[in-house]
């Protein structure tokens, strides 16, 4: 988790999240999974409206779940449905086998970024204890 995310064009936030969700992976492993990532991103944006982003992959190079997440200032080449710019991102990488964990994974974001309060609390937060602290607070809601 990073608050905020330093990256200022979509290609480089994939690749920021990715490193956070799998720091320990080496450049072949790291560069497949970003590749995922991307081939997912080209089917259709993951900008989901609202403000939040949620790319994700699903490959065998992740070998488990794995989240990364954080909050951006600003990337302008994040296509959003709304044409809200994109504040909250949430990357969600799963092994091809862990369909049903993915779903889920994504089904409990899109619920948590549904409610304006915690919406709001997330966009506000300045640090990423905030930012946890704060989505502690929306599952415990």
């Amino acid at each position: 988790m990073r608050v905020p995310l330093g990256s200022h064009a979509k290609a480089d936030l994939l690749r920021e999240l990715v490193r956070l969700a799998v720091p320990d992976a080496d450049a072949p492993t790291f560069d497949g999974i970003v590749a995922a990532v991307e081939d997912r991103e080209r089917q259709v944006s993951t900008a989901m409206g609202g403000g939040l982003a949620v790319p994700h992959g699903r490959t065998d190079l992740a070998p488990e779940l794995r989240l990364a997440a954080g909050l951006i200032d600003s990337v302008p080449d994040y296509e959003s449905p709304d044409g809200a710019p994109v504040r909250v991102v949430f990357l969600v990488l799963t092994p091809e086998s862990a369909t049903g964990q993915h779903v889920k994974v994504l089904s409990r974001i899109a619920r948590i970024m549904h409610a304006p309060d915690s919406r709001a609390a997330l966009v506000g937060a300045t640090t990423a204890a905030g930012f946890l602290d704060a989505i502690r607070r929306a599952e415990a809601a």
